[in-house]
């Protein structure tokens, strides 16, 4: 049979509005509403129902009802015995709620079964969608209800014989509990009873649910913040913690974001760590899968046309350090994002990743025939063949419907941890049940002897009641003829070769991020890998908080605000520019004067990095006068400055402009162009050298000459001159002469 339309983004809300009815439903409640004075009740209640509303009942206020539902919400909260048998007398309990601003009373609650079994998903899904007015089957069991106040709630109680009407064989029976007045139908819960006479033993069929485990939308430059919003989800009753109760106690498989992970095990929050803990345990008692680090949008990198599968590529990004993922957990899994159909473009990166195993939701790969077939299809792709698991969307949305609390309880926008009695569920768990073990015994009517496997993928939003699907998940597996099981079972299968719907070939979502920016980003990634070679061994603390920052809006949460998306892009292409273009700069200086014919002209280089930064300077002259002889190399200490000398030989003189350019150990541009004027005067310093030598040897000659040529100077004093000054002789002023003792004269002998 034709498959029903998958689950939007938000599945409760979908829920709640196929409950409401029909919208000429809702238009004849109003008006039977209004004109309840006037017109007789048998006009406008069901045609099945014998009960009438007592004599003396009134509706103080004729109420507005807010939906096509009408004035009462009804929903049943419990059924005794989900699968009855002969013999059981079954407790059905439903809770009424007055959603109006009046007072409602003179009221009654009917319980009707029908005995007839269905035999099909098709029929289970007709009564599940009809409207408020839409008749009921079997004979009313009826209930007083009390006044209901404004906002108010009560509850009734029915207990119901299957022996009664004779139920025979095994399968679903339509149930419903509506409340009436005088005027007709107020609200309605449709429901089954599942009720199996024989007992007889038959080939179970197997079900498995996956769950996601990611965060929500980051901004990168507020780490802190992410962190924060982290540890809220994985905070009591909250999404995170409610997916690890369900799979610490049940068969839930699981797809990992290992950035996830990473985060909460480095967190300095000893809640949020004891999460991560915990998490990875129970990781290890079922099957579980791990997504590309940061839940990256497949299909916004494919549609692209981006297929780098480098080790530092987008789909292999870096997780936090020194958080390594098990073992046990597989890593063949993709997950495109939730409530729309895959394109074969999708898949085909998907494979050319090694991730092969691909979930395939939004009512993608349809079956058209009769029946349902088990939840595994290949699909040929440009890269390979695709291993598809299909989700049941029917059951999906049943099970969501009554497990999800993300739509009343939990806004991660305004990052509430409300877990307050007002947080519930499209459908009550009762309800949840009795649906799904209507349409699987469905299943199995129609397949007795080859039941197929089928499977459930909670969209990544699910915030799950854990109460709630554990009960749900323990009551399918007691089902006789339901096996609940894990993912990899259905994987390990052979897809079988029943006519499906085939995937689009090209069919981008809007909510995807354009690939205008994802070309851009994926430039930036290339950038940031290339500059990193400047750090040596220590590169990767450069590239790998980069790449990380560029991936963050490529996650698929951040389909959810593309307003918020765009501006986080033009933020990370910033931050990006700013790493790879001025961190390592060159600082600007004077011309310079260059007058010998082989020398070095320093350039001055600033790294502005934590990290010691080698580099190669290039100067690139505008004319052959001046030739560079080679490239200069240096290691610059971190948040230094330092001249590195460059070789240059002058052949002419001239002005010339120099360029320098800073390049990383690859031979990539790192700073924009940083131009000088070198004065050239080639051979200047040895001219310079004779004509200063020469100089000196002038002044030397004309010394000498000089000194010559004054002769002695007639100013010079002679001994008469002291004779007259002193009044004394020259003689008399000479000391006598004295003779040593070795010098006395010896006579002759």
């Amino acid at each position: 049979m034709t498959q029903h339309p998958d689950i939007s983004r938000s599945p409760a809300r979908h829920w709640a509005t196929r409950r409401t009815g029909k919208i000429g439903a809702v238009v004849l409640a109003a008006v039977l509403l209004v004109g309840s004075t006037v017109v007789p009740a048998t006009a406008t209640a069901p045609s099945t129902s014998r009960a009438t509303a007592p004599a003396d009942a009134v509706v103080e206020h004729v109420p507005a009802a807010p939906s096509g539902q009408g004035p009462l919400d009804v929903s049943v909260t419990e059924i005794s015995h989900p699968v009855a048998t002969p013999g059981d007398k079954v407790t059905i309990r439903a809770r009424i709620t007055n959603t109006t601003d009046a007072a409602v009373s003179g009221t009654v609650a009917q319980l009707t079964v029908d005995f007839l079994a269905l035999t099909s998903r098709a029929q289970i899904a007709a009564w599940s969608d009809a409207g408020m007015l839409d008749p009921v089957h079997g004979d009313p069991i009826d209930e007083a209800v009390p006044k209901l106040a404004p906002g108010a709630s009560t509850n009734v109680s029915f207990t119901y014989d299957p022996r009664v009407p004779a139920l025979q064989g095994f399968g679903p029976r339509r149930l419903a509990v509506s409340v009436n007045d005088a005027s007709g139908r107020l609200g309605i819960a449709r429901t089954f009873l599942m009720y199996d006479a024989d007992g007889a033993e038959r080939e179970p069929m197997r079900l498995s649910v996956l769950a996601a485990v990611t965060s929500p939308a980051t901004d990168p430059s507020d780490p802190d913040a992410t962190e924060i919003e982290l540890a809220q989800q994985a905070a009591e009753g909250q999404r995170l913690d409610g997916v690890l109760r369900v799979a610490e106690d049940t068969d839930l498989s699981l797809a990992i974001d290992p950035n996830v992970m990473g985060r909460a095990s480095r967190s300095e929050d000893p809640a949020l760590t004891e999460w991560s803990d915990r998490m990875v345990a129970a990781a290890e008692q079922t099957a579980t899968y791990t997504l590309p680090s940061h839940d990256l949008d497949l299909a916004a990198l494919a549609h692209a046309e981006v297929y780098a599968t480098g080790g530092r590529s987008f789909v292999r990004a870096p997780r936090i350090p020194n958080w390594a993922i098990p073992e046990s957990w597989n890593r063949s899994l993709a997950w495109p994002a939730d409530g729309v159909v895959p394109d074969i473009e999708t898949l085909g990166l998907a494979v050319a990743t090694g991730r092969q195993d691909v979930v395939v939701g939004g009512g993608g790969l349809a079956y058209e025939g009769y029946g349902t077939p088990t939840g595994r299809a290949d699909v040929a792709t440009p890269s390979g063949t695709a291993r598809a698991a299909v989700t049941d969307t029917t059951l999906t949305e049943a099970f969501v419907s009554a497990t999800d609390l993300s739509e009343a309880g939990y806004e991660s926008a305004a990052g509430t941890t409300d877990t307050s009695a007002e947080a519930s569920t499209a459908s009550t768990a009762a309800e949840g049940t009795q649906r799904l073990l209507a349409d699987t015994a469905a299943i199995v009517s129609q397949s007795p002897a080859d039941p197929p496997t089928v499977f459930i993928a909670a969209p990544r939003t699910w915030t799950p009641d854990a109460a709630a699907a554990i009960s749900i998940l323990d009551t399918l597996d007691e089902a006789a003829w339901l096996d609940t099981t894990t993912l990899d079972r259905l994987l390990r299968q052979d897809a079988q070769n029943e006519g499906r719907t085939p995937l689009p070939k090209h069919r981008p979502a809007k909510a995807e991020i354009s690939p205008n920016d994802v070309a851009a980003l994926e430039h930036a990634r290339d950038a940031v890998v290339t500059f990193s070679s400047v750090a040596g061994e220590q590169r990767g603390q450069i590239w790998r908080p980069g790449v990380v920052r560029l991936i963050a809006p490529l996650s698929v949460a951040q389909r959810q605000d593309p307003g918020r998306r765009s501006s986080i892009v033009q933020q990370v292409l910033q931050t990006t520019n700013e790493l790879t273009h001025e961190s390592i700069t060159v600082v600007p200086r004077q011309d310079i004067n260059f007058i010998t014919d082989v020398g070095n002209i320093p350039v001055r280089v600033r790294n502005g990095l934590d990290l010691d930064a080698t580099v190669t300077v290039v100067l690139r002259p505008d004319h052959p006068r001046l030739t560079v002889d080679a490239r200069s190399e240096a290691t610059i200490p971190a948040g230094q400055e330092v001249d590195v000398q460059v070789p240059v030989r002058a052949i002419g003189s001239g002005d010339v402009q120099v360029t320098a350019q800073i390049l990383t150990p690859t031979g990539a541009k790192i700073t924009d162009n940083s131009s000088f004027q070198v004065r050239v005067r080639a051979g200047w310093e040895e001219v310079g050298t004779w004509i200063a030598a020469g100089l000196v040897a002038l002044l030397f000659l004309a010394g000498i000459w000089r000194t010559v040529r004054r002769g002695k100077s007639p100013y010079r004093a002679t001994s008469k001159d002291v004779e007259e000054a002193t009044g004394t002789s020259a003689e008399a002023l000479e000391p006598p002469p004295t003779t040593s003792a070795s010098s006395v004269a010896v006579p002759a002998e």
